[in-house]
């Protein structure tokens, strides 16, 4: 009985130095750190340098954005102007209809409704192209923002770039979207003006 209680005394002793001994490793080690010359967690987080960008800004904002939703606007309206041709020409062949025998309208009634049925599937097509190629200059777009956006950050020594729209607060110290969009539009003008004929 006697050893029992020897045995516990002393598991409680090693208990408590261990404790001891970690307790002043931890406080030992939270001193040391910033003298040390192995890096620490909190040397490293006084050196991360973080930025965030409101992406949907700098879309709205870049040139070729808006180069891009006038060259599809006036793709839009030329495809406007031929289904508005269509459609009358087809309201012209209806109304001829009544003006014929009845023999003659049954068969013209067949072509009408198949230029009608084109009519639709053109329309359809149309619609679907247009959708198409705006999501295609949309996704092209992203990505050349996307670039900049991580030229700028590695040129300016951030560790982190984040897009606003995942952030639930963030100082507006750390918003660099002016500074993306400024570079965006000063190399897509650059572009530009490299590819003018001179």
């Amino acid at each position: 009985m006697k050893r029992q209680h020897t045995v516990r005394s002393v598991r409680r002793v090693e208990t408590r130095s261990l404790r001891g001994l970690t307790i002043g490793i931890l406080v030992g080690s939270l001193w040391a750190c910033p003298l040390s010359l192995v890096p620490c967690r909190s040397a490293w987080a006084a050196e991360l340098k973080i930025g965030y960008v409101n992406v949907g800004a700098v879309l709205e904002g870049y040139q070729r954005t808006k180069a891009s939703e006038q060259a599809l606007e006036q793709k839009v309206q030329k495809k406007q102007a031929e289904l508005e041709t269509r459609a009358t020409e087809l309201k012209k062949m209806r109304e001829s209809l009544e003006l014929l025998s009845a023999q003659a309208r049954e068969a013209k009634a067949r072509e009408v409704e198949e230029k009608a049925d084109e009519f639709q599937r053109l329309k359809a097509r149309s619609q679907r192209d247009l959708v198409r190629e705006r999501n295609l200059v949309g996704k092209a777009l992203l990505e050349e923002i996307e670039v900049v956006i991580t030229d700028y950050a590695k040129a300016n020594g951030f560790a982190v770039m984040l897009d606003q729209r995942s952030l639930v607060y963030g100082q507006e110290a750390y918003d660099v979207t002016d500074e993306v969009l400024k570079l965006l539009n000063e190399r897509y003008a650059a572009k530009q003006s490299s590819a003018a004929p001179r």
